[in-house]
C-alpha cells in the first residue's frame, strides 16, 4: 500500500550543482557505500524508495558471522575476509555487533564427526589469526548434553562450543547513513528512482526521483550512479532501462521464526542440520525470544512481496522438532516472523541454494553506471570500500578537469567508529557495560533500562537519559516484559531518520518481531507521537496506521488462517 497521496501539480526542478554519485538503494550496501564515499570528501547522494534497511539488510539472522560452513565449500578468502571483518565491526561499533556462543552438537553416523569439525573451527580460528571473541572448546560425552538440555541426546556424540557474533542488522544500516549525513551526504528515505536521464551520448546524467509518501517529483543531477539494490538489482535494472545482457542475481528466500523465550530457553545459540533435507540452521536467542531459521529456497516474483509461508513455518517447525524433541514447536506458537531475499550471484553451476557462494561482484559500465551485487552483511564495508575505489577511478579517468582539483580523503572506516561508539572510553562490550552504569549512575534512569539504551544507541543514549530527565513518563517501559522505553519514539523520529509509524515499530522498536501484540497495543499512541512530531494531518494518522495493520497481517501469513484473523482483530 503507498502511503502518500500523489501530487497533481508537483513541480520538477533540477537540483544543482551536480553531485559526484547517485547511490540507489539504502540498504546495508548503499549505506556503507554512502559512508566511505563521503567521508572521502565525494559529493554523495543516498536513494532508498522505503526505509534505510528496510529489505534485506533487516531480515538477516541477525549475524556477524566468519561463514564457518563456506569452509565445506572451499571458500578460504570469503571466510578469511569474513573473520577479519567481524573483528573490525567488534571495534567500531561494539554497541550493535556482541559476541554470542554456538553450540554444534555432533550425532553418530553424522557426515561430519566430532574430529572432523574440530579440525574445521581450529582451522576456523586460524584464519581469524585467533582473534575470535574465544577460541573453541570441545565436549565429549554427559559433558555434551549438558550443555544445552534440550537439544536431542540420543545418539549425541560430542558437541563444540565456537563464537561468532550477533548484530541489530536495521541499526548497523541506520548508524552507516546517519554517519553519511554527518559528513555531508545527502541521504533520503522514500524516495524512488523512477527513471535515468542520459545525454545525447548515451552516458547518465541525472534521475527522476519521486518522494513515495508525497508524490512529489524531482530530477537530480550527477557524474556517476551506483546502483546498491541487493535483492531488487535486476527488477531496478529493467525499471530503469538499464541492459544487464543476463540475469544478475538468483534470490532465495529466508525465514525465521520468533518464538518465546520460554519455548526453548538456551542459553547460547544452536547449529543445527535439518533432518529434512541436511540444511544448516540455527536456534538463536534474541532479544529476550528464541529465533529459528534460516529457510534457503529459490524465490521467483517480485522482491516487493516476499513473506513466510505455511510451508516455511512447518520447514522450521518439524526440523527443529527432531533436533529438541521434547519442545514440540507449531506455527500457531510463534509470536512473529521475518523473511527476506538473499541477491546471490546467479552462478548457473551451483547444484542447490546452499551452494551458491556469498561472494559479490562490481559491474562497472561506461554510461556512468556501476552496479554491486551479491555480497553479505559481515563483509559490507569492505564492498562498500572496492565500489568506492572503483568509482573514483572512474570519474578521475572521464572527469579529468574536475578531479585533478579535487583532493579526497582516506576513510579509515576500519578504525573509524560508528556514531553509536564515538567518543566511548573503551571501543568493547566492556566499554559499553561500563557506559550503562555511568548513565545509570548520572541520570534518573535505572539499571536495565540504561543497560538496554547503551547496548542499543552506544553513547547516544545519553541522549535519551537527557529526554527522560526531562519527562519521567518517557523512561516508562512500552511492554512490560520489554526493556522499550517511550522516549525511544520519539528518538526515532528527532534523530532516528523515522518517517512512518512502520518504520519505528518495525526497526527502530520492532515490537512488530517480538512484542506479543506485534505493537497493536500501543499503535494509536506511537501514531500520535509520530504524527505530532512530523505535523500529520488525522487523515495521514489513519492511512499510517492501516499500512501497519497490513505489516503485521504479512508477518503472520505463515499460521493458520483461522487465526492469523482473530490476532489481526
Amino acid at each position: 500500500m503507498t502511503l502518500g497521496v500523489a501530487l497533481a501539480d508537483s513541480a520538477r526542478t533540477v537540483s544543482t550543482p551536480t553531485c559526484d554519485l547517485i547511490i540507489v538503494g539504502g540498504g546495508i550496501t548503499g549505506a556503507g557505500i554512502a559512508r566511505d564515499a563521503a567521508l572521502r570528501g565525494l559529493k554523495v547522494t543516498l536513494l532508498e524508495k522505503s526505509d534505510y534497511g528496510s529489505g534485506t539488510s533487516s531480515k538477516s539472522s541477525k549475524l556477524i558471522h566468519g561463514g564457518l560452513r563456506y569452509l565445506e565449500h572451499g571458500e578460504i578468502g570469503l571466510v578469511f575476509e569474513s573473520v577479519s571483518e567481524r573483528a573490525v565491526q567488534l571495534r567500531v561499533a561494539p554497541h550493535l555487533v556482541k559476541p554470542l556462543a554456538f553450540l554444534v552438537p555432533i550425532y553418530e553416523g553424522s557426515t561430519r564427526g566430532l574430529e572432523m569439525v574440530n579440525l574445521g573451527l581450529w582451522i576456523y580460528d586460524t584464519l581469524a589469526l585467533f582473534r575470535a571473541p574465544r577460541l573453541h572448546k570441545t565436549f565429549r560425552g554427559a559433558k555434551a548434553a549438558e550443555l544445552e538440555p534440550l537439544i536431542a541426546n540420543e545418539g549425541l556424540v560430542g558437541a563444540i562450543e565456537y563464537y561468532d557474533c550477533v548484530t541489530d542488522d536495521a541499526r548497523l544500516v541506520l548508524e552507516n547513513v546517519i554517519d553519511a549525513q554527518e559528513h555531508g551526504a545527502d541521504c533520503r528515505s522514500y524516495s524512488e528512482v523512477v527513471s535515468l536521464k542520459r545525454d545525447d551520448s548515451g552516458r547518465v546524467r541525472a534521475v527522476e526521483v519521486r518522494d513515495v509518501l508525497t508524490g512529489a517529483e524531482e530530477t537530480l543531477s550527477a557524474r556517476l550512479v551506483i546502483l546498491a539494490a541487493g535483492a531488487w538489482t535486476d527488477e531496478a535494472a529493467k525499471q530503469l532501462d538499464i541492459d544487464v545482457g543476463r540475469q544478475l542475481l538468483r534470490r532465495t528466500k529466508g525465514v525465521h521464526l520468533v518464538f518465546p523465550h520460554e519455548k526453548l530457553p538456551l542459553r547460547r545459540a544452536v547449529t543445527l542440520t535439518s533432518p529434512l533435507d541436511g540444511r544448516v540452521m540455527f536456534a538463536i536467542p534474541w532479544r529476550g525470544r528464541t529465533v529459528l531459521g534460516t529457510t534457503d529456497t529459490d524465490f521467483e516474483g517480485s522482491a516487493d512481496q516476499v513473506d513466510a509461508d505455511e510451508s516455511d513455518a512447518f520447514y522450521l517447525c518439524e526440523s527443529a522438532n527432531r533436533c529438541f524433541p521434547s519442545v514440540d514447536f507449531r506455527p500457531e506458537d510463534a509470536i512473529s516472523s521475518w523473511a527476506g531475499l538473499r541477491p546471490l550471484i546467479n552462478d548457473q553451476g551451483a547444484e542447490s541454494e546452499g551452494a551458491v557462494s556469498r561472494e559479490h561482484e562490481v559491474f562497472v559500465r561506461d554510461d556512468g553506471i556501476i552496479i554491486i551485487a551479491g555480497g553479505k552483511l559481515t563483509t559490507y564495508r569492505r564492498m562498500a570500500k572496492e565500489v568506492v575505489r572503483v568509482a573514483i577511478k572512474w570519474l578521475k579517468r572521464r572527469d579529468k578537469e574536475e578531479f585533478s582539483r579535487r583532493k579526497l580523503h582516506k576513510p579509515r572506516t576500519k578504525k573509524r567508529p560508528l556514531p553509536g561508539a564515538i567518543g566511548l572510553d573503551e571501543p568493547s562490550v566492556d566499554g559499553i557495560k561500563k557506559l550503562a552504569r555511568q548513565i545509570a549512575e548520572e541520570h534518573e534512569v535505572d539499571y536495565e533500562t540504561a543497560r538496554h539504551l547503551t547496548h542499543t544507541y552506544g553513547v547516544r543514549a545519553r541522549m535519551l537519559a537527557k529526554m527522560i530527565d526531562e519527562n519521567d513518563a518517557l523512561g516508562l517501559r512500552m511492554q512490560p516484559d520489554l526493556p522499550y522505553v517511550w522516549a525511544e519514539v520519539e528518538f526515532a523520529v528527532l534523530h532516528d531518520l523515522a518517517r512512518t509509524v512502520d518504520d519505528v515499530l518495525s526497526r527502530r522498536i520492532p515490537l512488530l518481531l517480538v512484542g506479543y501484540s506485534r505493537g497493536l497495543d500501543v499503535l494509536d499512541r506511537v501514531a500520535t507521537t509520530v504524527g505530532r512530531l512530523l505535523d500529520w494531518s488525522d487523515e495521514e494518522r489513519a492511512r499510517h496506521i492501516e499500512h501497519y495493520r497490513t505489516v503485521v497481517a504479512a508477518a503472520l501469513r505463515f499460521q493458520p488462517a483461522a487465526l492469523s484473523t482473530a490476532i489481526r482483530k
